[in-house]
């Protein structure tokens, strides 16, 4: 990815690796959260656990809400 940002105007990746890849995530975070926009879909599934654990380890700089990924409007608002 940091070889095709340098190339090309991208602004924003989003799942753009394996959701369980918490390693990969944290290295691709400090090599381009300064410059582009790094959402975590399926990587916090919505999900108030996951997502605390990604801002502590900084594994995104972005996050993408989905109510039915959590299950419940409630859910949703804690998460948020």
């Amino acid at each position: 990815y940091v070889e095709l940002c340098a190339k090309y105007p991208i602004c924003s990746i989003e799942d753009g690796l394996a959701e369980n890849d918490f390693e990969g995530w944290i290295k691709l975070t400090e090599k381009l959260g300064n410059k582009i926009q790094l959402v975590g879909d399926d990587l916090f599934v919505t999900n108030e656990d996951i997502l605390r654990e990604g801002i502590i380890k900084k594994m995104a700089n972005a996050v993408l809400i989905k109510p039915n990924q959590i299950g419940t409007i409630t859910q949703t608002m804690r998460t948020v």
